[in-house]
């Protein structure tokens, strides 16, 4: 509303135009996110289960591996997706001096995470 009603009118002003081409930008960025977001949360799922499938166990750990969305709506992904990243980030807390086999093993899933929540 605030694009058709407030800005548009004013799109000769400059400060109205960059204001319009950010709203537009960030509705563009929104529209990206609600395409791919339970595609890319299912994906970094699947590799943080391949990751800490092979990190020593903890009942969390466990717990986790076993643990499915209860659907495939964003907010139920959301919750096994959160999960995930707070035993990863965990995890790397215990193994970042350590263990560097395993904090590369982090860094690469990481890496792979910030690719594909990247926006185009």
């Amino acid at each position: 509303m605030r694009l058709l009603f407030n800005v548009a009118p004013q799109a000769a002003n400059t400060f109205a135009a960059a204001d319009a081409g950010l709203v537009g930008q960030l509705i563009m960025t929104l529209g990206q996110e609600f395409e791919r977001a339970v595609s890319t949360r299912m994906q970094d799922i699947d590799e943080m289960k391949a990751l800490l499938g092979d990190a020593p166990g903890t009942v969390d750990r466990r717990a986790f591996l076993a643990q499915q969305p209860a659907s495939l709506h964003l907010r139920d992904v959301n919750v096994v997706h959160d999960a995930g990243m707070r035993l990863i980030s965990a995890w790397h807390a215990e193994v970042e001096i350590t263990d560097d086999q395993a904090n590369r093993r982090i860094w690469t899933f990481l890496r792979n995470h910030s690719e594909r929540h990247r926006f185009d």
